[in-house]
């Protein structure tokens, strides 16, 4: 619900907003709109959202609710609920990374989930129910036609948007090796000019496109993701350092550098990563 009230103009809360606002926290009453009708329906009065946001960007929003009758949120329990941003952010972050980054052997083919005009789940191939079965998602979201409502909705509407808007950000979605043993990469590509129809949002393991979502997580400077370009077109390390007017021995920090970030020995892991 909250993601098509995003994409249809409707949500006032729009995490990337907040973000450019500088704000954290926003609290919602559920009486104060219609749209916010879903929470009187499921019993909640109260709504207070929690932007996750450190020194490498945005990485999610937590939201807690208060139930009809109960005292709404207030600015005291904003202050309070604020002071989890840093270390929220931090366990998130170390968990992800805990996961090693190396992909399996083999991979699974591309799977699709078909996207109605409604946002309602139309269809999946084989290949889709074999790639919602990989990825662990919370138990109240382990059925299939949830788990493919959760993973192609928001890619769907963002790719809609794209073909009315090329300006905007190309949607693509990544999910850390955490939730499926490899980087998951989720990719919508509408079936007709103006975006109105439906959406094939195709699933397969992660490559190139993976790449901003790595250097966010792991801290990659912008240095390092140069030199990890490089290396992707094979290119060796003195020649690296004639290209950047680098020595050569500051490329080799530099790999060491991006080696220990992500637990890898060599180039060649680094390329088994970034390559499908």
């Amino acid at each position: 619900m909250q993601m098509i009230n995003l994409y249809s103009g409707q949500e006032p809360a729009h995490p990337a907003e907040h973000a450019h606002r500088g704000v954290l926290a926003q609290v919602v009453n559920a009486r104060d709109r219609l749209a916010y009708k879903i929470l009187l329906d499921n019993g909640f009065g109260s709504e207070l959202r929690l932007l996750l946001r450190g020194s490498h960007g945005s990485w999610g929003t937590l939201v807690l609710f208060r139930e009809q009758g109960g005292r709404p949120f207030e600015q005291c329990d904003v202050d309070r609920v604020a002071q989890l941003v840093k270390p929220l952010v931090a366990a998130s972050r170390s968990y992800i990374r805990a996961t090693p980054l190396r992909p399996p052997d083999q991979d699974l083919p591309p799977g699709v989930i078909m996207v109605g005009a409604d946002h309602a789940v139309r269809g999946i191939t084989p290949e889709g129910h074999a790639w919602l079965r990989e990825i662990r998602l919370p138990a109240s979201l382990a059925k299939p036609e949830w788990a493919a409502t959760a993973l192609s909705s928001e890619v769907a509407m963002a790719s809609r948007r794209f073909v009315r808007d090329p300006t905007t950000s190309r949607p693509v979605a990544c999910l850390p090796s955490a939730y499926a043993g490899r980087w998951v990469s989720i990719q919508g590509q509408p079936l007709n000019a103006d975006g109105t129809g439906d959406v094939a949002v195709i699933i397969q393991a992660a490559g190139v496109e993976l790449l901003p979502a790595l250097s966010a997580w792991y801290d990659i400077t912008g240095r390092e993701r140069t030199i990890i370009d490089q290396l992707r077109e094979g290119i060796p390390a003195k020649q690296i350092a004639r290209r950047l007017d680098l020595s050569v021995h500051t490329v080799n920090d530099h790999l060491k550098s991006i080696y220990r970030k992500i637990s890898i020995t060599s180039r060649e892991e680094i390329m088994a990563v970034l390559s499908r």
